[in-house]
């Protein structure tokens, strides 16, 4: 679609921009929301400046390690022609790797700090599907994370991309994507007015985000995202959240009622 716009003389990708513009918005929301959690907002920002390099160690982490098997396999190419490892460093990333390094991180300052872990993870959790919306939207520019191919009018080609194969009609889940994580954002930001018990809302992204990423993956045509019995990566990450999720909740209601 539009992988690089160019402003004042210089080149700049959509990606990046709209990862970024993601970022802050994101974080601004974080900010307002750091009261109702009795959380410093200059620990909110500090977090999730944590959050952001976290989830960029992530996410390169995660997809570096899907792509071993490549990587053996095209190890002496990859050394006589470097921009190989350039393309690989500079283009890949899971969001899974992202928010499990995002998580982390927090972590790791919460502690630091001696600052309530949840309380700080659930005044940024609404902003996490936001973020990822707009990341979705910077993919779909790109043309990376690509949809299956699918008959016009919902279908759509790309002409410039670098990753996406050009020229023919692709679904464009990158968008579905984005448009569902938008609505997470909302039902979060809506059903955390009221009072809720602590935890909850962190668990209900999990799930939800879960089960929209395990379907949508039925959509997604490009195969770098690993595949392991015939799941993708990102499936299994996705039963293995909601698993996690609902027997750490099973276990916390049982010990409230000992």
């Amino acid at each position: 679609m539009k992988p690089f716009i160019h402003l004042f003389g210089f080149t700049i990708a959509t990606y990046g921009l709209l990862i970024l513009t993601g970022f802050i918005i994101g974080i601004v929301i974080a900010l307002f929301r750091a009261d109702k959690h009795n959380q410093k907002k200059e620990d909110v920002f500090y977090a999730s400046l944590f959050a952001v390099i976290g989830l960029i160690i992530g996410a390169k982490l995660v997809y570096l390690l899907i792509n071993i098997p490549y990587i053996i396999n095209n190890f002496q190419a990859m050394i006589k022609n470097p921009q190989y490892i350039i393309a690989m460093l500079q283009g890949g990333f899971v969001f899974y790797g992202g928010l499990a390094g995002a998580i982390i991180l927090m972590y790791v300052y919460t502690k630091k700090y001696k600052i309530d872990f949840i309380d700080l993870v659930e005044t940024l959790t609404p902003s996490f599907p936001l973020i990822h919306a707009f990341g979705r939207l910077g993919c779909f520019l790109a043309g990376c994370c690509y949809g299956i191919p699918f008959k016009a009018p919902i279908g759509m080609r790309f002409s410039q991309s670098p990753v996406a194969p050009n020229n023919i009609e692709l679904f464009p889940v990158q968008l579905l994507e984005s448009f569902l994580n938008i609505l997470i954002f909302v039902f979060l930001i809506v059903y955390a007015r009221k009072k809720r018990d602590k935890g909850n809302l962190i668990r209900i992204y999990l799930i939800f985000y879960s089960i929209v990423r395990f379907f949508l993956e039925y959509l997604r045509y490009d195969t770098e995202r690993g595949f392991w019995m015939g799941v993708s990566t990102s499936q299994w990450f996705s039963i293995a959240i909601i698993i996690a999720v609902i027997a750490e909740y099973i276990y916390r209601k049982r010990l409230k009622e000992q």
